[in-house]
C-alpha cells in the first residue's frame, strides 16, 4: 500500500476521533449549561433542535463543496471549526446566545460528517480491503473519551469556561496538524474512463442514493430508539433502577463499537452484502427480544443484538453512496447522510407519539420492522453498486499499463468489488 494512503487513513482516524470527542465534550456540558442558564425542559429541547437543524442544513451545502473543491478541503476547514464552536456554549449567558452558538455548532458539525466520510471513501479505494467500518468505530471510541472527559472535568469543578476552550485549542490543533495528510481531489483526466463505464449508474444516482439513504434512516431509527428510549423501556418493563436502566444503552453502545472495530474484518470475508443482509435480521431479532421477553436479561441480550446488527449498516452505505460516482460523491453522501440524521432524530419522536396511544413495546415494533427492512436491502446495495466505477477502474485509467482483469485478479478483491459481489454470494 502506497505511504500517501497510509498516511490519509491515519489522518482520517484522527478526524472522526476528533469528531466524536467534541459532540461528547459538549453534550457533557448540557446539565450544566441547563442549570446556569435556568433552561425549562422545553427551552433546552428548542435549542438542541437547532443543533440538528444546522447539522441538515449544512450536509446540503458540504455535498456541493465536496464535489467543487474536494472532501480534503472540506474536511480541513470544518475539521477546526467544530472544535472552535465549543468556544459558543462555553461562554453563552443566554439562550439567544446558546441557540445561535449551537447553530454554528450543528453546521460544523454537518459538514465535517459529511465530507470525512467522502475523505473515507476516497481512502478506502486505495485500498484492497474495506476499512471503513473502522472510521466509526474511532469515532465512537472519541465519543467515550469525549464523555469521559467531560464528566472528570465536571466532577472535579472545572468551569466549562475554561474546559472546553482547553478543548478547542487541543482538538482544533490536531485538526490542522492533520491537515496536510489527507488525499487531494482526483482530477478529472484520471477519472474520465471511469465515468464513461459508469454512466448509466450516473443517470440512476440521486434515485439510488436516496434508496440507500434510506437504508440509513432505518439502522439509525434503531440508534435513536436505543438511545433515547432503553432505559425507559427497562424501567417500565422490568422496574429497574437508574444504574440497571443504564446497561440498555451502555450494551447497544458497546456491541455497536465492538461491532466497526471487527466490522472491516467481516466485510471482507463475507461482503458488504451479506453484512448488512445479516446485520438488519440481527438487529430485528435483539428487538423482538426486547419487545417481547419481558424479563431484564434477555432484553439486555436483545438491545447487545440490536447494536452488533446495525454497527456496520452505515458504514456500508456511505461506501456504496461513495462509490456510485467519483465526480458526485460529495451530493451523494450529503443526500445520505441527511436521511441517515434524520432518521436520528425523528425516530426517537415517533416511538413517543406512538408510545402515548399504546405502551412502549408496542411502539418499539417501529424500529423493530425498520430494522427488517434493512435486512431486506442487501439487492439494493448490490445493484447500487454495480454500475459505479471501482478502484480497478479507477486505477487502470491513471495507469493504462495495469490491466483491469490483473487488478481484480491478483491479491485481494478491490475496495468496491467487496461491496457488491463478495465470493460465494448470489
Amino acid at each position: 500500500m502506497e505511504p500517501r494512503a497510509a498516511a490519509a487513513r491515519a489522518a482520517v482516524f484522527g478526524y472522526f476521533g476528533i469528531n466524536g470527542t467534541a459532540l461528547a465534550l459538549w453534550v457533557a456540558h448540557i446539565p450544566d449549561i441547563k442549570r446556569d442558564l435556568d433552561l425549562s425542559p422545553l427551552q433546552l429541547g428548542a435549542a438542541l433542535l437547532v443543533v440538528a437543524g444546522g447539522a441538515l442544513a449544512a450536509m446540503q451545502i458540504a455535498g456541493r463543496l465536496i464535489d467543487r473543491v474536494g472532501s480534503a478541503a472540506v474536511t480541513r476547514v470544518s475539521g477546526v471549526l467544530l472544535p472552535l464552536t465549543l468556544l459558543g456554549p462555553a461562554f453563552a449567558t443566554s439562550l439567544p446566545w446558546l441557540v445561535f452558538s449551537l447553530a454554528l455548532l450543528g453546521a460544523a458539525n454537518g459538514l465535517m460528517d459529511v465530507s470525512m466520510n467522502g475523505q473515507a471513501v476516497e481512502v478506502e479505494r486505495r485500498y484492497e480491503r474495506p476499512i471503513m467500518s473502522a472510521f466509526h468505530a474511532v469515532f465512537s471510541v472519541g465519543g467515550v473519551v469525549g464523555a469521559g472527559v467531560g464528566a472528570l472535568l465536571l466532577s472535579l469543578d472545572v468551569p466549562r469556561e475554561i474546559s472546553l476552550p482547553v478543548a478547542a485549542v487541543v482538538l482544533g490543533s490536531a485538526a490542522v496538524a492533520l491537515r496536510c495528510r489527507l488525499l487531494p481531489k482526483v482530477a478529472p483526466s484520471d477519472t474520465d474512463d471511469a465515468k464513461e463505464e459508469g454512466a448509466g449508474a450516473m443517470g440512476r444516482l440521486p434515485l439510488l442514493a436516496t434508496l440507500l439513504g434510506c437504508v440509513a434512516f432505518s439502522s439509525m431509527v434503531v440508534e435513536g430508539a436505543a438511545a433515547d428510549w432503553g432505559g425507559v423501556h427497562l424501567q417500565e418493563t422490568v422496574d429497574a433502577d437508574n444504574g440497571v436502566a443504564a446497561l440498555a444503552y451502555a450494551a447497544f453502545a458497546a456491541a455497536m463499537t465492538t461491532g466497526r472495530a471487527l466490522g472491516d474484518r467481516i466485510v471482507a470475508r463475507y461482503g458488504s452484502v451479506m453484512v448488512v443482509r445479516w446485520g438488519g435480521a440481527t438487529a430485528a431479532a435483539g428487538l423482538a427480544l426486547v419487545v417481547w421477553s419481558g424479563h431484564l436479561v434477555p432484553i439486555l441480550l436483545g438491545w447487545l443484538l440490536a447494536g452488533a446488527g446495525v454497527s456496520t449498516v452505515v458504514p456500508q452505505i456511505f461506501t456504496a453512496v461513495g462509490n456510485l460516482s467519483t465526480d458526485q460523491s460529495g451530493a451523494a453522501l450529503a443526500r445520505a447522510a441527511t436521511l441517515g440524521y434524520f432518521g436520528f432524530l425523528a425516530g426517537p419522536p415517533l416511538v413517543g407519539s406512538l408510545a402515548d396511544w399504546t405502551s412502549l413495546s408496542t411502539a418499539l415494533l417501529i424500529p423493530l420492522l425498520l430494522a427488517v427492512t434493512v435486512a431486506l436491502s442487501g439487492p439494493l446495495i448490490r445493484r447500487a453498486g454495480a454500475g459505479g466505477p471501482t478502484p480497478a477502474r479507477t486505477r487502470a485509467a491513471a495507469h493504462p499499463d495495469v490491466s483491469t482483469t490483473a487488478a481484480h485478479t491478483d491479491g485481494p478483491p478491490p475496495a468496491v468489488h467487496h461491496t457488491i459481489e463478495p465470493s460465494g454470494e448470489k
